[in-house]
């Protein structure tokens, strides 16, 4: 610790809540101004790891005895001083050397002679210049200020959390506005970044404006634990920014998204630009902050069509987030009856989201079990196929012929290769617990109510179509009436609640009701056949078969 330029120290290691006192000489304080400076750590400290980091609690007793409280956090830095006027003083100020990381004021309160509650500064008794905040105490007990007064003051300043970087905020951001912060970046690269979580307004989408370097790529990239990093991929050491935020909360579901904002965005046209990160597919949600509760608002995409749409103070949902530039916008309450949102209605859930690529992952297995059942079958239809595709390209003149030839060569090879594995129920079996596997780590079997209800369906269906013919049970009308009661409990059990009413309201109800109409008059007839008089009755055929409900018995 340095004092006006003398120094004392200490060489240990402190354990975490361990002090140690550190006795300074009264002959090191000056009258006015006392400058104290804290040192930690040896100076080999390069950005990489945690930061070296103190609490530090100073007292001198001079005419107007002082206390401060020090703490530095990962993002945050408080000042905690009190002091007591033992004489009157005119134009009393004090003044806070906040770090050079400290973007903005979250907090600035005072209280006089040790009493009552804490009241904010006013913005008229406080100065922010850089980090360096100066309090008028003066504005803020009368001046002079009167003998005797003690006057406390504390504040908490957010800081950034640079990662691979150092950096220096130029202009810090007051108490109760919005964030417009100065930094100049000291040290940096292609692979450094800016935790920004921690700011007064760590959950909006931040982003730089007045950069002195192309921006284009400035991103930031927002995680599904609500926390948010902000890279700038072209700045360099040296390169300078000012950051500020949208009024638009965004968070993917799982994961994370990349979001961009371009030059033309501004509080009253909220426009970003949205891109997968680790994931492609994944669920988010927005919220405009700057809007009015009870209005409906839709994230709406460059082409005028709306992702998801939510009345305020609801959040937006919205199903993927491969979807480019979208705006924010007023819009008026959705139909109930035709839903006008994508993505919204049951079966564009089949099209969005993680479900199409568990479809085809899972489907293309499934395929391969079913091939290696019949491979005989399996194989005379890929010839089929490679016969059909071989005659397509040979009616091309000159090349036809040879191409087509070593098409369908390739393709039946291919097909034939395909048909040996699925025969293999071992290896089959170990390729279906691989790509399990890897669908988990991707986190694809994140789909959403709606998507589980479809492959719960799904299931079912195949499920029931195996068993019944497994116990040679199979019928038509069993299996529709197995289908369709499964449908209506998994629409209104695993779904939102509001997806069976959205399956009335669609045209193909009509062909779901033609469906199960037929459904049921199979299924009476089955029973009238099973339950007939003569049923039980013992027939006598000659030269020929027993009669049934299709063929009749000949003599």
């Amino acid at each position: 610790m340095e004092v006006n330029g003398e120094t004392v120290s200490y060489s240990g290691t402190l354990a975490d809540g361990e002090t140690v006192s550190l006795n300074a000489n009264t002959s090191w304080l000056r009258e006015g101004t006392n400058n104290v400076t804290v040192y930690v750590g040896d100076g080999s400290y390069t950005g990489a790891g945690p930061e070296p980091q103190v609490g530090l609690e100073y007292r001198h007793d001079l005419e107007s005895p002082r206390t401060v409280t020090y703490e530095s956090e990962a993002f945050s830095e408080r000042y905690n001083i009190s002091k007591t006027y033992t004489t009157p003083r005119a134009d009393a100020t004090l003044t806070i050397p906040h770090a050079r990381t400290v973007v903005s004021m979250r907090s600035l309160e005072y209280r006089l002679n040790e009493t009552g509650s804490w009241s904010s500064v006013p913005q008229s008794a406080s100065n922010l210049s850089g980090t360096t905040l100066t309090v008028s105490i003066s504005d803020l007990a009368g001046n002079p200020v009167p003998e005797g007064t003690t006057v406390e003051v504390r504040s908490t300043g957010s800081r950034l959390k640079p990662q691979n970087a150092e950096i220096s905020v130029t202009r810090a951001t007051p108490v109760g506005f919005d964030l417009n912060s100065r930094i100049r970046l000291d040290s940096w690269d292609s692979t450094s970044s800016l935790g920004v979580t921690e700011t007064p307004q760590g959950n909006l989408l931040h982003y730089a404006t007045n950069e002195s370097y192309s921006a284009e790529s400035d991103y930031v990239e927002l995680y599904g634990d609500g926390s948010q990093r902000f890279y700038a991929p072209n700045a360099s050491s040296g390169s300078k920014l000012t950051l500020n935020t949208l009024p638009v909360r965004a968070s993917p579901e799982q994961n994370s998204m990349r979001v961009r904002v371009p030059e033309t965005a501004n509080a009253s046209d909220p426009q970003f630009v949205v891109e997968p990160a680790s994931v492609v597919g994944d669920a988010w949600t927005a919220e405009y902050v700057a809007g009015t509760d009870g209005t409906w608002y839709a994230v709406t995409n460059d082409a005028g069509d709306q992702l998801g749409i939510a009345k305020k103070p609801a959040a937006i949902e919205v199903s993927r987030d491969d979807v480019g530039l979208v705006s924010i916008e007023a819009t008026e309450a959705p139909s109930v009856s035709a839903p006008n949102t994508i993505g919204g209605g049951i079966f564009a859930t089949a099209t969005t989201g993680n479900l199409p690529t568990l479809l085809v992952l899972f489907g293309s297995v499934a395929m391969l079990f079913v091939a290696g059942t019949r491979p005989g079958s399996s194989r005379d239809a890929i010839n089929g196929f490679a016969t059909g595709v071989a005659d397509l390209v040979s009616r091309v003149p000159r090349i036809g012929d040879p191409v087509g030839s070593a098409l369908k060569s390739g393709i039946s090879s291919a097909g034939s290769g395909l048909v040996t594995v699925g025969e293999n129920r071992l290896l089959t079996g170990a390729i279906g617990a691989a790509v399990t596997v890897a669908a988990a780590e991707a986190g694809l079997f994140s789909i959403g109510s709606e998507a589980g209800a479809i492959i719960a369906v799904a299931g079912i269906a195949v499920g029931s179509l195996f068993l019944l013919r497994q116990a040679d049970e199979f019928t038509a009308a069993r299996w529709i009436a197995i289908v369709g009661i499964a449908g209506v409990v998994a629409l209104q059990g695993l779904g939102e609640g509001d997806l069976l009413t959205e399956f009335v309201n669609s045209d193909a109800f009509l062909i779901a009701v033609l469906i199960g109409g037929y459904a049921i008059i199979q299924l009476v007839r089955e029973y009238r056949a099973n339950n007939a008089p003569d049923d039980d009755q013992p027939q006598i055929v000659v030269g020929g078969r027993f009669q049934s409900d299709d063929d009749e018995g000949s003599n």
